[in-house]
């Protein structure tokens, strides 16, 4: 049963939103969250991905960029090449130069045989990164397909006028 948000278990690993996390994080450094995470886990510091994030390493979390956080937020998700990795809006908020380099980091992942389960509301991040989608409606699964298939059932009601009328 799932608690706080998350769902236990130790074969995938969640991505923590920033924002969300103790108040005591923002202290911490973003090498020293890592560090802190691999060792829970008992992951040696030389498999502890990285993400672009050297730079800023040393600077506390709290004062990192949106976009920044998210990346070390995914990094800790990352942690240990869990087989199932969950990602909640991964790069919401970041400028297209940061977002596209998650994406090619994500896709590196799934290329090395891992799952990624990922909320989006952006149609061309599921594009880019999805095989499978899902379309969910006040908390139920309504759709689910490959993206093309979701597009091709869709796109009748979305170019429909008097549907679209009756959905304002």
């Amino acid at each position: 049963r799932p608690r706080m948000g998350t769902v236990g278990g130790s074969h995938g690993s969640t991505c923590p939103l920033p924002g969300l996390a103790a108040p005591l994080t923002d202290l911490l450094t973003g090498r020293e969250h890592l560090e802190f995470y691999s060792r829970l886990r008992g992951i040696p510091e030389e498999e502890t991905p990285r993400l672009g994030l050297e730079p800023h390493a040393d600077r506390p979390a709290g004062k990192y960029s949106g976009g920044n956080k998210r990346k070390l937020s995914t990094a800790i998700a990352l942690l240990g090449s869990p087989p199932v990795v969950f990602l909640d809006e991964p790069t919401t908020g970041m400028d297209p130069r940061a977002r596209r380099f998650l994406w090619d980091c994500i896709l590196s992942v799934i290329r090395e045989g891992r799952s990624v389960v990922l909320t989006s509301h952006s149609m061309e991040e599921c594009e880019a990164l999805c095989t499978r989608m899902a379309i969910m409606v006040n908390g139920r699964f309504r759709c689910l397909g490959s993206v093309q298939h979701l597009k091709n059932r869709l796109t009748p009601f979305l170019e429909d006028d008097s549907y679209q009328e009756s959905a304002v």
